[in-house]
C-alpha cells in the first residue's frame, strides 16, 4: 500500500533527476577547473620555472624586472645576508630573496630578507617563490612590512609580461 500519491512519485523521480544532474554539473566544472588551470600554467612558462635551478630562478627575476625597467643588482652566492637581487627604480632599493621551492616556504626566508633589507640600505623587501608559504611566514612578513609573492602572484606576472612589448633597458 502506498501512503503517497502519485504525484509524490513523480516529485520524487526529478527530484532523484535534478540531484544526479547537479552532482554530474560539479563534477564537470571542477574537471574544467582543473584543465584550466593546467593550460593557465602551461602558458605563464611556470613549469619551465618549476625545472629551474635556484640561481637559475634569480636570473629569471632579474628578467621579470628589468622588463618593468628596474636596474638589477645581483648580490652574489656568499656572503650575501639573505639577498639574491638588488632592484632600484626612481631612488627606492628593495631586496628580493628568491625561493624556487618544491615545499612551502618558511620563516627563515622573510627573517633573511629581513636582515637583507637592512644590510643593503633598501626601503622594501620582497620573498618570491614559485611555491606557497606557512602561515607564520605569513604572519612574520606582515609584520616586518615583507611583501610575498606566491606561485599565484608569479603566475599572473608572468602571464602579464607575455602580453607586453619588451623594454630595451
Amino acid at each position: 500500500m502506498n501512503i503517497f500519491p502519485e504525484s509524490w512519485n513523480t516529485i520524487s523521480r526529478w527530484l532523484i533527476i535534478i540531484s544526479v544532474g547537479i552532482i554530474i554539473l560539479t563534477i564537470i566544472v571542477s574537471f574544467l577547473e582543473v584543465f584550466i588551470r593546467r593550460r593557465r600554467l602551461l602558458r605563464s612558462g611556470m613549469v619551465d620555472v618549476d625545472r629551474m635551478s635556484g640561481t637559475e630562478f634569480e636570473h629569471f627575476l632579474g628578467l621579470v624586472f628589468r622588463q618593468y625597467g628596474y636596474q638589477i643588482e645581483h648580490t652574489g652566492k656568499s656572503g650575501d645576508y639573505g639577498a639574491d637581487l638588488i632592484i632600484k627604480k626612481d631612488q627606492s632599493r628593495t631586496v628580493i630573496q628568491a625561493k624556487r621551492y618544491t615545499k612551502n616556504v618558511g620563516v627563515k626566508a622573510i627573517q633573511e630578507a629581513v636582515a637583507a633589507k637592512k644590510v643593503y640600505n633598501c626601503q622594501g623587501a620582497i620573498v618570491i617563490t614559485n611555491s606557497h608559504y606557512t602561515k607564520q611566514a605569513q604572519v612574520l612578513a606582515k609584520a616586518n612590512d615583507v611583501v610575498l609573492w606566491d606561485r599565484e602572484r608569479l603566475l599572473k606576472v608572468m602571464l602579464m609580461i607575455k602580453h607586453q612589448p619588451t623594454n630595451q633597458s
